[in-house]
């Protein structure tokens, strides 16, 4: 859910972008292949996110606030997947696109707000479990602060999705998943 845009959160916002900006950042073309494989798995996975959100509001079983969540959630999974692809295209390799995939859901995965809250919420663990291993595998500072960021936004996103009525477990610790795990959990959504 958005907040309209106060003065306060505009600067904000405003101190953070140039913050990040004032990083030095070693060229993405120096990228190790194992932040290229993160980057990678990062971008087709928001991607299905993206997808995930878009058939759950195509399905409008969600109404109310969830709506709003979903909206939100569709939107930072955009906005993830294409500062991603801007790390891998900077290293000079063609970043993954929606159109690459046949996302596959399970039958009933938009039925009803709680089978969409769960489905939601696997790719989403894994999504976080991922980041949560990315910010201390990655050697780029930089790097770093974006996985730090995309698993914020990621238990943010696990959080509004109480907002649909599911039952939701708050995980003090979540687990930090390796790519592999991580990237098996996805597999069967990816098509």
């Amino acid at each position: 859910m958005t907040r309209p845009l106060s003065r306060r959160r505009l600067l904000t916002v405003a101190a953070g972008t140039a913050a990040l900006a004032a990083l030095p950042v070693r060229p993405a073309s120096a990228a190790t292949e194992e932040e290229l494989a993160y980057a990678n798995f990062a971008v087709s996975s928001e991607l299905l996110l993206a997808d995930l959100y878009a058939k759950a509001l195509a399905a409008k079983v969600v109404i109310g606030p969830g709506q709003a969540a979903l909206r939100a959630g569709r939107r930072a999974a955009i906005q993830h997947a294409g500062a991603l692809s801007g790390l891998l295209t900077g290293a000079g390799q063609d970043a993954p696109a929606a159109e690459d995939f046949d996302f596959q859901w399970p039958a009933k995965a938009f039925h009803t707000p709680d089978a969409t809250a769960a489905t939601a919420r696997v790719v989403l663990r894994a999504l976080l479990g991922a980041y949560q291993t990315a910010v201390v595998t990655v050697s780029e500072p930089s790097y770093g602060i974006v996985y730090t960021s995309l698993a914020a936004s990621a238990g943010q996103q696990l959080g509004a999705l109480s907002a649909l009525g599911a039952s939701g477990v708050v995980e003090p610790f979540p687990v930090a998943l390796d790519l592999e795990s991580a990237s098996d959990t996805l597999e069967p959504y990816l098509g």
